[in-house]
């Protein structure tokens, strides 16, 4: 009898141990190299020619990002809720060799000559001036599932919908403070990767910053 428990036991323990792992690991999407390749191939040019001629015409670049494992959840928003929120908007701004990148929002941060670190000004001993830098999230085409370019009756420009599958199970693989420029002749926006997030807040914490926002 009690071998028979021990047996159910560890049964039940292993059945709960693989909910959870597949809980856990329910945004992640695994593909191979030739699916990653036809997707970047897919998608490539149509968000090329979007994003060029949205400019040239010189037209808002908006967009609505959503994630395909929550569709139910729009247009409503649970401010409450914990983790990214299952919809925004963002601007479609440019490309890169392998996706889109999304500006989310943009400050000035502090850079430190001597040590070539960027971070975050220290609002709190009233630190001012610094270089404005658009924050950009690099979405990888692989992550895309579908794009309605003509948007709803709610938000009439583009929904792509995206898999939550980067970091923090967000849709980006990097977040990056980026400088634009411009390409001739067309006067074309494009973005310049900076510094990651990531070493921003590093040397933030280092320096004792605690108003990140």
């Amino acid at each position: 009898m009690l071998e028979y428990l021990s047996i159910a036991g560890f049964r039940l323990a292993v059945d709960g141990f693989k909910s959870g792992w597949r809980f856990w690991n329910r945004n992640k999407r695994k593909l191979t190299a030739q699916q990653k390749l036809e997707l970047r191939q897919r998608w490539k040019k149509p968000f090329e020619d979007y994003i060029f001629n949205s400019q040239r015409e010189k037209l808002r670049l908006d967009a609505i990002m959503r994630d395909i494992r929550r569709l139910d959840e729009y247009p409503d928003i649970d401010d409450k809720a914990p983790g990214i929120s299952p919809w925004f908007r963002f601007g479609l701004v440019d490309t890169y060799e392998r996706g889109f990148m999304a500006a989310l929002t943009g400050r000035n941060l502090f850079h430190d000559v001597k040590t070539d670190k960027w971070r975050f000004l220290d609002r709190a001993k009233g630190e001012e001036g610094g270089q404005y830098l658009d924050c950009i999230g690099y979405v990888p085409y692989e992550f895309i599932e579908q794009v309605d370019w003509d948007g709803d009756k709610y938000y009439n420009y583009p929904q792509i919908y995206c898999y939550f599958a980067g970091i923090h199970k967000q849709p980006y693989e990097r977040i990056v403070y980026c400088e634009r420029f411009t390409s001739p002749p067309y006067n074309i926006m494009h973005f310049r990767g900076v510094v990651d997030q990531v070493d921003v807040l590093k040397e933030s914490r280092k320096a004792g910053i605690k108003d990140f926002w």
